[in-house]
């Protein structure tokens, strides 16, 4: 039997904000046009100033799904152009632009191929808003998951408990990618050390953001609180988390009188509530990535295309997985983590 794939990472794109109009209300398509707002570039990370190599990004829905290849057997649009909300000063803006990426999504994008489930795009600031959207959309037979990107407060702050709460309570998990603005602007998720950066500097960088936030929902007790809760990283790459949990489980023995609320090891709720997409071949030869993701939980990692950015095929990408474990991350780990959305 050949294998088959479940794709966490697929981005739809949006070729002109004029499509999103119809989907919103009369003042705010109003105001859309006469500010003359500048629909987010497709790019391989929002915000980028990577090339695409003059790579033709497909726009229209049909399109989209005849560049998927056979062997995927589900694809999960991550909305990319809303991702960038997280470094945007306008919150009410940020929400209807959001609001209308998805519906034109269900309306468009779901019908094109049954392969296709939507990862409801929120925009972070103003959770009650994003909580909303997700209530209004959950429910839909094509919707799998929820995604944002993070902005300057640890996820095991209160301020995202509304957006983990609507999708807890709607069995959707939440997949956090870097929105493009990380290190950059004010209000969007940090890195170590002082800017400006450079593109290559930034993006070698980006794996703190979910290095802080995977410890922060752990040790401020998010999982206490929201037990069925799942949440993906996509696009932080995966293979140095094994040095992560290591640390954790370390410091977690020695000083876990200081949170009573983590009842095990860190490395035990991160194999049951975080997941990575390997998206990449990893950052190092093969035989080196496939050591350390050896020792990373097997439930933790799943399968993303990151397309229409990336061609690569995914035996290729998964190279970098030990076989023993390559079913589980091709789909297994997907198909438990969408149950009942696929």
């Amino acid at each position: 039997m050949s294998q088959t794939f479940i794709d966490l990472e697929s981005h739809p794109v949006v070729a002109s904000i004029d499509e999103l109009l119809p989907y919103m209300d009369e003042g705010w398509a109003d105001r859309f046009r006469r500010t003359r707002f500048v629909l987010p570039a497709p790019q391989p990370h929002p915000g980028s100033d990577q090339p695409l190599n003059g790579t033709a990004v497909p726009t229209d829905p049909v399109d989209a799904a005849q560049a998927i290849p056979d062997d995927v057997r589900a694809a999960l649009l991550i909305p990319a152009q809303v991702l960038p909300a997280a470094g945007w000063c306008d919150h009410a803006l940020s929400a209807v632009f959001a609001s209308a990426v998805n519906q034109l999504l269900v309306e468009r994008w779901l019908p094109a191929d049954a392969r296709f489930r939507l990862a409801i795009g929120v925009a972070p600031h103003d959770p009650d808003l994003a909580a909303a959207e997700i209530r209004r959309l959950g429910s839909h037979p094509g919707v799998a998951a929820v995604c944002t990107s993070v902005i300057s407060q640890n996820l095991g702050q209160r301020h995202y408990e509304p957006i983990f709460a609507a999708a807890h309570e709607l069995g959707l998990p939440v997949v956090f990618h870097p929105g493009g603005s990380e290190g950059l602007a004010l209000g969007a998720a940090t890195l170590g050390g002082v800017g400006p950066r450079t593109s290559e500097e930034r993006h070698a960088l980006l794996p703190q953001v979910a290095a802080v936030n995977i410890l922060s929902l752990i040790f401020d007790g998010v999982f206490s609180r929201l037990p069925e809760l799942r949440v993906v990283f996509a696009g932080f790459g995966y293979d140095w988390a094994v040095g992560l949990l290591w640390h954790a489980d370390m410091e977690w023995r020695a000083l876990r009188i200081d949170v009573p609320w983590v009842t095990k090891e860190p490395s035990e709720y991160a194999a049951d509530h975080i997941r990575l997409v390997v998206d990449d071949r990893g950052a190092g030869p093969i035989e080196h990535v496939q050591n350390m993701v050896a020792n990373i939980p097997e439930t933790m990692l799943v399968y993303g295309s990151d397309r229409p950015f990336s061609h690569q095929p995914a035996a290729s990408v998964l190279e970098a997985v030990p076989e023993r474990i390559r079913d589980r991350v091709a789909h297994g780990n997907a198909e438990a983590l969408l149950a009942g959305r696929i």
